[in-house]
């Protein structure tokens, strides 16, 4: 699809303008899924309105709460699993614990706003998943 991408609110679903999105793992993952999988990508640009961002924060601090709680649950498990029977397969079992309590936390997944990520950057530039990877592969160059 060329041309301007249309706006998406990610908590109403409705077409708006709004704070945008950061484009992570997450997302380029489920667009790569719709674009090649199931050849049903809107491609739309995702957002959150000034009337759905108290929402969007309640949820996402939930999000960040219940992922640090699972990561934390599966680390427990795994330094259990390591030290009660140090083995290699132990180490894989501590390994796909973590695997799948970090899925597990995806189930209730809210992305970060492209304001957070610049912060966290501390550039002042919000740099996307796939643009960070346009300039490893133009850098490698």
């Amino acid at each position: 699809m060329k041309g301007k991408k249309k706006s998406v609110c990610i908590v109403c679903g409705k077409p708006k303008k709004g704070i945008a999105v950061h484009e992570d793992h997450v997302i380029f993952a489920i667009r790569w899924f719709k674009t090649n999988i199931t050849k049903n990508a809107n491609n739309n640009g995702l957002v959150v309105c000034k009337e759905c961002y108290p929402k969007y924060a309640k949820e996402r601090r939930r999000y960040t709460s219940r992922l640090s709680l699972y990561i934390g649950i599966g680390v427990i498990f795994a330094i259990l699993l390591i030290i009660s029977t140090p083995s290699l397969g132990s180490a894989l079992a501590a390994i796909g614990v973590l695997v799948f309590l970090y899925a597990l936390s995806l189930l209730s997944y809210i992305p970060r706003l492209e304001l957070e990520a610049q912060q966290l950057t501390g550039t002042g530039e919000a740099v996307s998943a796939p643009a960070q990877r346009r300039r490893k592969l133009q850098n490698n160059k």
